[in-house]
């Protein structure tokens, strides 16, 4: 099953037993090597986070934990204080294709609830702060990501080019001569 960060983001940590509350989903420790998420922050302040791999279930509006206690601060856990310190960011991260185009930036990105694993990312241009032509570009496709961008294959977009291409092939052999008018 996969979720969109969006969707995860400020839904409640549970526990599963007392179904009581101890955080709420703030942001993402994803690893930039791999693109495994390894912890969700609990708090703005990023001062506690819930390591993946304690999450028993995530269901549509809650994600559930066995033991409350699995929270942790980022320094008690070695693996991912070194991500954290990386501050590579996925969300709102540049995203530029291999030949330096630039492609926007990620106001999206999904992961697989399953062995919590990045999938896509979704990108786009701004314009006066409002997303505008948005592109879903799968992991795979993902080469590198810093903390400053993320970059992606150049195949990602040949794609909408070669389309856009044969479209202009077409349109110049329409000419006003060529076309018929009742008279």
């Amino acid at each position: 099953m996969q979720k969109n960060f969006r969707e995860l983001l400020g839904i409640p940590i549970r526990e599963k037993l007392s179904k009581g509350l101890i955080g709420k989903v703030c942001d993402f420790v994803v690893n930039p090597a791999n693109g495994e998420v390894l912890a969700f922050f609990t708090r703005k302040d990023k001062k506690l986070l819930l390591p993946t791999v304690d999450i028993a279930q995530v269901s549509a509006d809650t994600v559930w934990v066995e033991d409350p206690e699995a929270l942790a601060t980022p320094d008690e856990i070695v693996r991912i204080a070194e991500i954290i310190k990386l501050n590579v960011p996925i969300f709102t991260n540049k995203v530029f294709t291999v030949s330096r185009n630039y492609l926007g930036e990620v106001i999206d990105f999904r992961l697989e609830m399953n062995g919590w694993i990045l999938t896509k990312i979704e990108v786009a241009k701004k314009i006066l702060g409002i997303p505008t032509q948005v592109k879903l570009i799968n992991a795979s496709q993902i080469v590198r990501i810093k903390s400053n961008e993320i970059t992606v294959r150049d195949a990602v977009i040949r794609v909408a080019s070669k389309k856009i291409q044969e479209t202009k092939e077409i349109a110049p052999n329409l000419t006003p001569a060529a076309l018929k008018v009742d008279e």
